[in-house]
Formats: C-alpha cells, structure tokens, sequence
C-alpha cells in the first residue's frame, strides 16, 4: 500500500497537473461529472495537453487504487510504455473530458479503470445534464421558430448556433431525412465545444460537405426507388397505379 505521504505528494503532483490543463474557458471542473462524445484536439496528434492529461489521469489512478495500479503497472517502464498506448487511444478526444473521464471514473468505479472505460465515459453523454435538447428535439425547434435570430427564444444558444451553420434555408427547402443529418451533425460539434470549454462562435465550414452528403442521401434514394419499381413491374404491378392499384391488389390476394 502507498503510504500517507506519498498519497498527499501524489495528490499535490495531480493537482499541479490539474492546474496546467487550464483553457481559456477557465479551470476543469473537478464537481463536473460530464460524459460526452469525442471531441477533435485542437492541437492533433498527442498535444503537450493531452499528455498531461493522461498523465494525470493515471496519478488519479494510482492515489485512488493503489494495489491495483501497482500490479497493473508494477514499474516505470511499464507506465511508460502504457501511457503512450492511452495517448495514442484517446488523441481523438479533448484533454479536458480525457480529465473528466477520470474524476467520473474514480467516483463510479471499485476497480481501476481501462483505457476502454475512460473513452466510453468521455464519449457518452446525457444532454439533459446540460440543459440541452436531444438533437432530434432541437431540430424541430429550429424548424418551428419564428424568430430566426440570436434575440429568439431558444432553449440553449447551441441550437440557433446549429441551425445557423446548417442554414435556414437548407432546413425549410429539405425533408427531415436529408436535413436532420446535417443539422445533427452541426449540433453535436457545437455541444462539444461548449462541453470541452472551446469557442462556440467559431465557423464549423461544412458547406461543401453537407452538399455532398445531400447528394449522397438522394442517390440512395432514387437507387432505392428504381429497385422498388422494377420489382414492383416483375410483380405485375402498376408502380403509377396509387389507390386504385392498391385496392386491385387486395382484391386478388
């Protein structure tokens, strides 16, 4: 077992960490207990921060399961080598839910935490936590509002945010199947940024790409709708017919 005094240098060490893991948004929260989805590093590829961040993770580890660290990683080199495998497996997601991740982790768990379970709770969120809308709900508010500028009634800034970068044209010329995606996607980066402590004002620039996937989504359409005729005529059936077809067809069974 670790004694006092290494557990109290141990805890001084992480909350030194703690301290550097700092953004412009201020402190990490150590009373959050947020799960979210992954966010992109603003700084890519194992960042000076996300190293911090996984190396105060496994401080947290080591003070609040002392045994099972020490026989998990039983030396130095062993720490080494599994922290750059953490680094490497969480460079997708930003350090500071990497950091969340953990405190939650620490809370929940009675043994120590995989690699697997600090993604799986940095990943996972429940919206209402935030006081935000599922992505579903928060596009029907976009779609429904009346008053499309940042003065409207919103339930969160994020949802006039991701009804923005959509655009409001986009939502009122397409279907829910085509346009929900896209707004989805927009909602989901921009809870992340606000979750991750990031600038929500910042363009996502995605136009390009929701027009490429608008075409994708219409040619799967249209595919699905050439096949369905053409069994539809193998079948002997008028795919023009509508009701009258139909009731043809009900006839003969």
């Amino acid at each position: 077992m670790i004694g006092d005094s290494k557990v109290k240098q141990g805890q001084f060490v992480a909350n030194q960490l703690q301290r550097n893991l700092q953004t412009r948004a201020g402190q990490i929260d150590t009373t959050s207990t947020s799960t979210e989805e992954p966010v992109r590093s603003t700084n890519h590829k194992y960042s000076e921060e996300l190293r911090k961040a996984v190396a105060y993770v496994f401080l947290l580890m080591r003070d609040a399961y002392p045994q099972q660290f020490l026989n998990a990683f039983p030396d130095n080199d062993t720490r080494d080598r599994a922290r750059g495998v953490w680094i490497a497996g969480l460079k997708d997601i930003a350090p500071k839910l990497v950091a969340k991740a953990a405190q939650k982790a620490i809370k929940e768990n009675k043994f120590l935490p995989s690699l697997s379970d600090i993604r799986r709770l940095a990943t996972t969120r429940d919206y209402s936590d935030y006081g935000l809308r599922e992505p579903l709900l928060a596009y029907y508010e976009a779609c429904r509002a009346s008053n499309r500028t940042r003065n409207g009634v919103w339930s969160h800034i994020i949802v006039y945010l991701a009804a923005r970068e959509t655009g409001w044209t986009l939502l009122e010329s397409e279907p829910q199947r085509f346009a929900f995606p896209i707004f989805e996607r927009n909602y989901e980066i921009l809870c992340n940024r606000l979750l991750a402590g990031e600038d929500l004002e910042t363009s996502i620039n995605k136009a390009l790409e929701n027009h490429a996937h608008l075409d994708q989504l219409r040619q799967a359409e249209a595919n699905a709708e050439r096949k369905l005729r053409a069994e539809m005529e193998a079948r002997d059936i008028d795919p023009n017919g509508g009701r009258n077809e139909f009731l043809r067809i009900l006839t003969n069974l």
